[in-house]
């Protein structure tokens, strides 16, 4: 199998190799993972490579069939999307693909049908598709792509086989980001450690503007810990409510450098090394037992957050309980 545009993902890509290298392939295959784990472009190299015309080394990226399908013109591809003006993907959707996987495929080998998004099926198009998995037709695939399994139906899941998607290292991102963005080292780590292993969305906060400046003032404005001018940070939190899980990281991920430089000294443990003067100047302000409770209490706030606590005062009690003043 050519895996020389994916990075990561070894077992996964070992157990599609069997799979290909068996020639047992079921009607339907589950890909789930978080949001930009990767589950397209895995289930694209899966899908290019049961359709690559080549001999060996699937997908050769660049035959007829492989070039149809990265060009989105491949007529026995189909893709079934949520609709702009609909929160989830309805009954008719479904229905429409069914009628059109009736005819014989249009060109020798498999027809390929992806659902993505399919965890925002409704009830009634997972019936409909259901019927479908059941008597599916003659060299026809399934790929169902989803965020998680716990919104469809047990019938479905017992129809497909699962891939899930698994977080990458550290490394990997790293290089992702490196080859792909030309990010410098030091700061694909930090970014890198804030995605939390998640490819899609190391790219986006390497290409967010807001993002950046987020991080900037966050971890500039500790240095005004144990005053009331701390909750001047209230503002950041306050215009990307949207994004409060990103800024607990960059606060957790600052803190805890400071703890781990404060304890032992080498630089070798720290992430944020694209600032290391500011650490170095904000190391002294803290004492160990006061960063260790910086930590707990972000992650008390994240908690309390998800509980539908009231979020300026949660977020302001917060700021207040950092003690700094070593």
């Amino acid at each position: 199998m050519n895996t020389s545009n994916i990075i990561g993902q070894s077992p996964l890509i070992a157990s599609m190799e069997r799979i290909l290298a068996s020639g047992r392939i079921v009607h339907a295959y589950l890909f789930t993972g978080p949001a930009g784990a990767g589950k397209k472009t895995m289930s694209s190299l899966f899908a290019q490579a049961l359709l690559c015309t080549n001999i060996e080394d699937k997908p050769c990226y660049t035959c007829r069939t492989c070039r149809q399908f990265a060009s989105g013109n491949h007529p026995d591809v189909f893709w079934v999307r949520r609709q702009e003006d609909k929160t989830a993907i309805v009954v008719d959707q479904i229905r429409d693909l069914q009628a059109a996987i009736k005819v014989k495929t249009y060109q020798a080998g498999k027809r390929i049908c992806f659902i993505e998004n399919a965890h925002l099926l409704t009830q009634q198009a997972q019936n409909a598709l259901l019927k479908t998995l059941e008597e599916p037709p003659p060299d026809t695939l399934f790929l169902l792509l989803a965020e998680n399994t716990s919104a469809l139906l047990p019938t479905i899941l017992s129809r497909c086989q699962v891939f899930r998607i698994g977080s990458l290292s550290g490394e990997d991102i790293i290089e992702i980001l490196s080859s792909r963005l030309s990010v410098k080292k030091e700061d694909a780590a930090v970014i890198a450690a804030l995605s939390q292993g998640n490819p899609g969305k190391a790219l986006a906060l390497a290409e967010d503007e807001t993002f950046q400046s987020c991080r900037k003032i966050l971890i500039e404005g500790l240095s005004q810990a144990g005053s009331v001018r701390i909750l001047d940070l209230y503002g950041v939190f306050a215009d990307n409510r949207d994004r409060v899980e990103d800024l607990f990281n960059i606060l957790q991920l600052w803190i805890r450098d400071l703890l781990i430089f404060k304890e032992t000294g080498k630089w070798k443990l720290i992430i944020n090394l694209d600032q290391t003067a500011l650490l170095r100047m904000q190391v002294s302000h803290f004492t160990s037992a006061a960063l260790k409770d910086m930590i707990e209490k972000v992650e008390e706030s994240r908690t309390m957050l998800k509980r539908n606590s009231n979020y300026q005062i949660t977020i302001e009690n917060m700021l207040l309980s950092f003690q700094g003043g070593a």
